[in-house]
């Protein structure tokens, strides 16, 4: 049994028809493949989280306590099912000798690789407690987990091989290398798989659910062939070592990934979070197989007024709630940080009352066969 779901001996009748569940309880149910009282929630707010708490960013990337505070902040503003510890994608790149420069109001900006060209490996796999920024995901994972880890889930976000590789050389030689050197690149990306491994690992143990993200292996990057060939591989590779905890997996892909969602769900992943792909598409091919995440557009989010985004959340959840596997009602990528809260509010708001459960709640556990427990 997954390590987020409880046993559900302590869903009591009573407690069944008085209380909502708790994000953690609702996510516990969909990861077991039983019914919620309504779809989990998740707008990815990360850097717009130091935004709605006053906190700069530097502040946020670089400190984990004001990351979780932050985080903390919004998730009780907002309303949503889980916390989401993430600034950008260069951070593993960077625990390795990457150089990022760290502007006051913005996020970290790459500065200079760790290496010019392929085919300059040394030994090196990250120390998560002392290199670069990785402890201050493992601080606020800790932070967060003690202030509410036993209702909430917390989320931490680590860059996946691919895209983790592409920030350690320079970027066209890596993309370049893709058809002039494989091998060079299949090296480096073992390379970057063990530190990913290593920071996964140091993750779990500050009571944080890793969430693999690979952007830079999306379909509006890379072919689907280069995608399979290189790509999929690494994060298959991530995967197997998170199942060996009974972890239920999230691989999110920013980008059009229509024509590498069936490769996707090859990878192992228990949960597909999508971006830029018809969701309904998405349930028809891999909903059998995966529970899907996604996948309201996020500059539609920040422009558009509050009454459109409700109108296209509930759209949305009703094609979402159909997936056979469970579903999770997401924005397909990260909140951009100057969304106007009254949009995120209404995201939320309209999603849980599009995605809620008329069978719940035992209507929903006779119809799974599940016994609600009569404490």
């Amino acid at each position: 049994m997954t390590q987020w779901a409880r046993p559900l001996g302590h869903l009591t009748t009573g407690r069944l028809s008085s209380v909502p569940l708790t994000p953690r309880e609702r996510f516990g149910l969909l990861v077991i493949d039983e019914p919620q009282d309504r779809v989990p929630i998740l707008p990815l707010i990360t850097a717009h989280a130091a935004h709605a708490a006053g906190v700069s960013l530097r502040d946020y990337y670089t400190d984990g306590q004001q990351m979780a505070r932050a985080q903390l902040f919004t998730q009780e503003r907002y309303g949503t099912d889980f916390i989401s510890l993430f600034s950008e994608v260069g951070i593993v790149a960077e625990a390795l000798g990457t150089q990022f420069t760290y502007p006051e109001d913005d996020l970290p900006i790459l500065n200079r690789p760790k290496w010019l060209k392929l085919g300059q490996l040394d030994d090196y796999v990250v120390n998560p407690e002392r290199d670069g920024r990785l402890r201050v995901y493992l601080d606020a994972a800790r932070h967060a987990y003690e202030a509410r880890g036993d209702t909430v889930p917390i989320l931490a976000y680590i860059p996946a091989p691919f895209t983790t590789a592409q920030q350690l050389v320079d970027g066209e030689t890596f993309l370049i290398g893709l058809v002039a050197e494989p091998e060079k690149v299949r090296a480096l990306l073992d390379y970057a798989t063990r530190s990913v491994i290593r920071f996964a690992r140091a993750v779990i143990d500050a009571s944080a659910l890793p969430i693999l993200v690979d952007p830079l292996a999306s379909g509006s990057v890379i072919s689907a062939q280069h995608y399979q060939g290189f790509a999929l591989p690494s994060e298959q590779a991530v995967i197997k070592f998170l199942h060996r905890y009974d972890l239920d997996v999230v691989l999110h892909i920013c980008g059009d990934t229509t024509a590498i969602l069936e490769l996707m769900a090859a990878s192992g992943a228990d949960l597909l979070s999508v971006d830029q792909i018809d969701l309904a598409t998405a349930v028809r091919q891999v909903g059998n197989r995966c529970r899907l995440i996604g996948n309201l557009d996020t500059t539609t989010l920040w422009l558009a007024s509050a009454a459109e985004v409700s109108q296209l959340v509930e759209r949305m959840v009703s094609i979402g709630k159909a997936n056979p596997k469970g579903y999770v009602a997401a924005t397909g990528c990260e909140v951009p940080i100057a969304t106007p809260a009254e949009n995120i509010t209404a995201f939320v708001k309209t999603a849980a009352a599009a995605g809620k459960n008329p069978d719940w709640p035992l209507g929903s556990f006779e119809k799974s066969g599940l016994k609600a427990g009569r404490g």
